[in-house]
C-alpha cells in the first residue's frame, strides 16, 4: 500500500512535450499498449465511419498516431495509412508492428510536428481522411491547435474527413473533475495531481509513474504538463475557422453512441471549400 501526500502550489511548470513524449517516451509506450485492445475497437468503428461516408479505401493520415495502434488495423483494412508523431520511438515501434502484421506496405510512420506537415512527402498528398485520437490536442494552446488543424486541411481532398476521438472537453471535465486520481495496470500506478483553471479552460496536470517490482511500487519520475481544454462548441468554431465543418458528434467513438451533455470530444467533420 503507498501512502503519498503531495501539496502544489502555484501555477505549474511551462509545458514541456519533450520531457513528456521523448525524454520519458518509454514509460508512456506502457501506457499506449495497456490500450493497445481499446485502439482495435476504436479502428473497427473509425472504419464504419469512413465507409458511411463513402470512403471504402484511400489515404488515411493519422495525427499524432504514437504507436500506431489505429494505423496498422486501418491498414489491413486495405487503407493507405501516414502516421506522423513527435515522438521517435513511438513511430519506431509502429514500424515494428506494421512489419509484423504484414502491412509494412500500406503504411508509412514519419516523425514530426503535426503544426508542419510539409514534411509528408507530396506522393502520399491529398489525403482522404485524418484522424487524431485520444488526447492529442491542447498541448500547444488554442493557437498551436489552430494551426494543426490548418495544417490538416491543406493536405486534405475537398470533402475528405476529420475524425477526432476520445479528447477531453470542458463538458467532461467541470462533470467529472477530481484534482487526485489514479490509474493502475498491471506493472504500472500512474498517479494524477490536477489544477483547472476555467478562466483560461486549462488543466495543469502532475502525473506520478510508479513501476511493479514484486508486491511493491517503485517510483520512477514526475512529470507535468499544461493542457488546453475545450467545450465542444469552442471545438467546433475552431475547426470552422480552419476549413472544416463538424457533421457528426458522439458520446463515444465506439458503438456512435449518442451525445451526451457531459460528452468527450468524438467528432467527425468534412473539409470544406
Amino acid at each position: 500500500m503507498i501512502t503519498l501526500t503531495v501539496e502544489l502550489k502555484g501555477s505549474f511548470m511551462k509545458n514541456n512535450i519533450t520531457s513528456f513524449f521523448i525524454d520519458n517516451a518509454e514509460i508512456f509506450l506502457k501506457v499506449m499498449l495497456h490500450r493497445w485492445e481499446q485502439g482495435l475497437e476504436e479502428a473497427k468503428w473509425i472504419r464504419k465511419i469512413l465507409e458511411s461516408n463513402d470512403i471504402y479505401e484511400g489515404r488515411i493520415l493519422d495525427l499524432m498516431c504514437g504507436i500506431g495502434r489505429h494505423s496498422v488495423y486501418l491498414a489491413e483494412a486495405g487503407y493507405e495509412v501516414v502516421g506522423i508523431d513527435f515522438s521517435p520511438l513511438f513511430i519506431r515501434y509502429a514500424e515494428k508492428i506494421a512489419k509484423r502484421m504484414g502491412v509494412s506496405d500500406r503504411t508509412k510512420f514519419i516523425v514530426g510536428d503535426a503544426r508542419d506537415l510539409s514534411i509528408i512527402p507530396e506522393k502520399f498528398k491529398p489525403f482522404d481522411a485524418v484522424i487524431n485520437i485520444w488526447t492529442s490536442i491542447g498541448y500547444f494552446g488554442e493557437e498551436g491547435d489552430i494551426t494543426i488543424f490548418n495544417e490538416a486541411r491543406k493536405v486534405t481532398r475537398d470533402y475528405g474527413l476529420l475524425i477526432v476521438g476520445d479528447t477531453i472537453s470542458k463538458e467532461s471535465l467541470e462533470e467529472d473533475f477530481c484534482p487526485t486520481s489514479y490509474v493502475e495496470f498491471p506493472d504500472l500506478l500512474i498517479l494524477h495531481f490536477a489544477e483547472y483553471y476555467p478562466l483560461s479552460s486549462t488543466i495543469n496536470d502532475l502525473w506520478r509513474f510508479y513501476e511493479k517490482k514484486g508486491d511493491n511500487w517503485i517510483y520512477l519520475r514526475t512529470v507535468k504538463l499544461s493542457i488546453r481544454i475545450y467545450s465542444l462548441g469552442e471545438f467546433a468554431s475552431m475547426l470552422k475557422k480552419t476549413g472544416w465543418k463538424v457533421i457528426e458528434a458522439y458520446d463515444s467513438l465506439i458503438g456512435l453512441t449518442p451525445l451526451k451533455k457531459n460528452s468527450r470530444i468524438n467528432i467527425v467533420a468534412i473539409a470544406i471549400e
